[in-house]
């Protein structure tokens, strides 16, 4: 009779461990299923953000483009090349190759800082003379000398400074409406533009007006 109990306590306990182990099981598939679906989710956050990832281009073409620009730019691309500007304590500073609808490339670099003239101009003297002095000791601001092989195109205001470098024409205006549109109570100190093999010339730009500098 005890022989018989304990066979049958046996019993209840192998089958109490059978249903254990079937319940972890279903509770483990289910965790399963649940990782599935956070898989389908991820992927679907990756194209999320693919599409942020575009969206910026477009961002950024619709500030060159609007209409107080009218840049017509078709692509921007950042330019991983490391700039002289890296070495400064900007609070922004990129550089981006874009081109337009005839298919010419313009490189635009830039750094803006606080919004301090003294700061801006001691940046853009150790900019101009690692460009340009280093390579030519007789170019100095306001020098009308051919400074660089191609189109350039450089401004130092209050708060950044810009350089615009290409094979093709630069429009002036255009890159000094942009920097008004981008930038709040913004003065510009330096105005340089060197066309391809031409001398470099000099501007101020008052009543929104260019004014050559004379040769000095």
């Amino acid at each position: 009779m005890k022989n018989l109990k304990k066979h049958f306590l046996r019993m209840i306990c192998f089958s109490f461990i059978g249903l254990m182990i079937v319940s972890c099981q279903e509770k483990k598939s289910g965790k399963l299923k649940d990782l599935e679906n956070i898989r389908a989710k991820s992927t679907y956050q990756q194209k999320e953000k693919n599409t942020i990832k575009e969206n910026w281009k477009d961002s950024l073409l619709a500030i060159y483009n609007q209409d107080s620009v009218d840049f017509k730019f078709q692509s921007i691309e950042s330019d991983s090349n490391r700039c002289f500007f890296h070495e400064f304590n900007y609070l922004e500073s990129s550089m981006w190759s874009l081109r337009d609808s005839n298919n010419h490339t313009f490189q635009h670099q830039f750094a803006r800082f606080k919004t301090d003239s003294i700061l801006v101009k001691n940046n853009f003297f150790n900019w101009f003379d690692q460009e340009f002095c280093q390579r030519n000791q007789a170019v100095r601001i306001y020098s009308r000398l051919t400074i660089f092989p191609e189109q350039i195109f450089f401004i130092c205001t209050n708060q950044s400074i810009h350089v615009v470098k290409s094979d093709f024409k630069i429009d002036l205006m255009k890159w000094i409406k942009l920097i008004q549109f981008t930038e709040k109570k913004v003065k510009f100190i330096y105005i340089c533009h060197q066309a391809k093999n031409k001398k470099a010339l000099w501007y101020t730009f008052n009543q929104n007006k260019l004014n050559l500098i004379p040769a000095q």
